[in-house]
């Protein structure tokens, strides 16, 4: 790599993405004449920001509007998340339901990673946090992670057992601070079922793995605010955003995460099996092989069993009180909802 990535967004400028773009993009050479540079609001560990560009060949074939994310410090759980940079990097050009990367640099010395995306924003639109979307805005968001999944499904391969020891050791580590911080907030009888869910993870996924059906590339954080929506409705795809998390596994982990980690029961009691009926429909539409109901609910529930270490994992990164202890609560609220103890057993 060349070009650098530069350590603060004030050192963007003209010449040095005149560079990336004409190293690392896809147009050969480019020069900027104007840019102008609008900082966005911090994205968890990314900074962001809004390019507006106007290219001394305007016949170029490029938009006038970026969006750049720029990572300073490489992921301490690499090993088990590969980045927002490799997945781009891995994807190209697809067709599918993703934000279109121009380029996607990594500095392989500080682990420092920018990426540049076409800016969605008069297009598409977000659902503010916490208030989740329209029912027709979840109908496309869980048909667009559907055509994802489907398009990536592939078999299970010892890879995955190997990096669930990993996973199953970074749990095993924080999850005696977790409980110890949470003290009495947290009853006996919580405290025990969460002890238990975690030291039966590895060998449940293990099972699946060699089980019900095939693996794919899942989100890992497929929550509904990683989802830009058509602002026109005509597009029927929503937009898939923000892949730090993304990885190989099952594909119930990420509609588990969507719904049953997200939602209260009493909008899950109205929407959930609509909902994931949709997803399966779409799924089955783009795929190969097709999946029954039967075997996407155990997945669904077994997804849900899995996510049990999201708060662990975001309490541990210090995500805010209003993040982790609501998943928590919500993930203790669905697990008997979707009577995952039988999984258990």
């Amino acid at each position: 790599m060349s070009v650098s990535i530069p350590s603060s967004l004030l050192d963007i400028d003209a010449s040095w993405l005149s560079e990336v773009l004409s190293e690392h993009g896809r147009r050969g050479p480019v020069q900027v004449k104007e840019l102008s540079v609008t900082n966005s609001t911090k994205w968890n560990v990314a900074d962001t920001a809004f390019l507006e560009v106007e290219f001394v060949d305007q016949r170029i074939g490029l938009p006038a509007r970026f969006f750049l994310k720029i990572r300073q410090d490489p992921d301490p759980l690499a090993d088990i998340f590969p980045g927002e940079q490799a997945f781009y990097v891995s994807v190209g050009a697809t067709g599918l339901p993703l934000a279109d990367c121009f380029v996607s640099l990594v500095d392989p010395a500080s682990g420092a990673t920018c990426i540049i995306l076409e800016d969605l924003s008069t297009t598409f639109v977000a659902t503010p946090w916490p208030m989740p979307p329209t029912l027709p805005h979840c109908h496309m968001a869980v048909r667009s992670l559907a055509a994802l999944h489907a398009h990536w499904v592939q078999s299970a391969t010892d890879d995955l057992n190997k990096r669930e020891r990993i996973l199953d050791q970074h749990v095993s580590e924080m999850l005696p601070g977790f409980l110890e911080k949470l003290g009495d907030r947290l009853p006996v009888d919580r405290a025990a079922l969460l002890e238990r869910v975690c030291e039966r993870i590895p060998a449940l996924k293990a099972d699946r793995y060699r089980g019900i059906g095939p693996v794919t590339r899942i989100h890992g954080d497929a929550h509904f605010w990683n989802v830009l929506y058509p602002r026109d409705g005509k597009r029927g795809d929503a937009i898939l955003i923000d892949w730090e998390d993304w990885r190989i596994d099952f594909a119930g982990m990420d509609l588990a995460l969507m719904m049953a980690m997200h939602w209260y029961p009493h909008r899950r009691a109205l929407h959930e099996v609509n909902l994931l009926k949709s997803y399966l429909e779409a799924y089955n539409a783009h795929a190969t092989v097709a999946m029954s109901w039967e075997d996407f609910w155990h997945d669904y529930r077994l997804g849900h069993v899995c996510n049990a270490v999201v708060p662990v994992f975001q309490h541990s990164a210090d995500k805010t009180h209003a993040s982790w202890w609501s998943h928590l609560e919500r993930w203790f609220l669905a697990f008997e909802d979707l009577n995952c103890r039988e999984l258990l057993e």
